[in-house]
């Protein structure tokens, strides 16, 4: 399902982002980037744990790795084999490039990680997997599907190349949270407050805000069932929740449609296993 497409308005919220890139940058060098990629990778080991055998030699797929590669660089810090696929993984000569190499860099310093060679970084589309099948033990992805406008046609590739009793460890971001339209205070994490003019859930209230990324819109619920279509959901979970304090009464009666829950879960977990039979 395509994301809708609104007239950007994102002028009124420039200085937002003026004052959110000197914070991420802080926040990347501090390690306070970092601290969050290990408590999600913390979770991932917990639950991967409790159905898969990670003190063994596994084949993981890190999908849509993105350019940061927080979670690829933590997952061969752990001995396993791990591939990331992203279109993101293009070489490019662009000043851009240079900036997240040096992020990188800044990452996998805190994060104690291998500075080795990512040779095993894929472009490639999440929809086409370039895998033969039952190639993994597991799957795992940080704050990609709520950008996947086809998700269907990627939880199908993602059974296609797991092994049967393999585990997908997805993590997303949903829309349905205060900052679900992925245009207020990126660099705050949790979102604790607003940017000027802006009201809470715009996105959903007004839609007022122009989305500068695709989004698929997708609810939680509509997730769990697409992916319960071909895997064994095993467990699901909010990992990061934001924005209690902004849902008032006028808020929530506003919003009547969506729960309390869904409307505070930032980060939200899916566990599922390819049947075996």
């Amino acid at each position: 399902m395509a994301a809708h497409i609104f007239r950007n308005r994102r002028d009124n919220h420039m200085s937002a982002y003026f004052t959110d890139y000197p914070r991420y940058a802080w926040q990347l060098f501090s390690g306070f980037r970092a601290n969050h990629e290990q408590y999600l990778a913390a979770l991932r080991e917990r639950d991967l744990g409790a159905w898969v055998d990670i003190g063994g030699s596994l084949d993981i797929l890190d999908l849509a790795n993105g350019r940061l590669r927080p979670q690829y660089a933590l997952l061969k810090r752990n001995g396993y084999n791990v591939y990331g696929v992203d279109f993101a993984n293009r070489p490019t000569m662009r000043w851009e490039n240079w900036a997240y190499r040096a992020a990188r860099w800044a990452y996998r310093q805190k994060l104690a990680a291998p500075m080795s060679a990512d040779t095993t970084l894929i472009c490639g589309d999440v929809g086409v997997l370039p895998f033969p099948e039952a190639r993994f033990d597991a799957v795992t992805s940080i704050a990609a599907f709520e950008h996947f406008l086809d998700v269907p046609s990627v939880v199908a590739e993602l059974h296609r190349v797991l092994r049967p009793g393999g585990v997908a460890w997805l993590c997303i971001h949903l829309f349905t949270a205060p900052s679900g339209g992925h245009n207020l205070s990126f660099a705050q994490l949790p979102l604790h407050s607003l940017p000027a003019g802006v009201e809470p859930w715009d996105h959903l209230r007004q839609r007022r805000l122009g989305f500068h990324v695709p989004l698929n819109e997708w609810r939680r619920d509509q997730y769990l069932q697409a992916i319960g279509q071909h895997f064994e959901i095993l467990r699901h979970y909010c990992a990061i929740r934001e924005g209690e304090h902004l849902l008032t009464a006028p808020v929530a009666a506003e919003l009547a449609e969506y729960e309390q829950d869904e409307l505070t879960a930032r980060d939200y977990v899916i566990v599922a296993r390819k049947p075996t039979a």
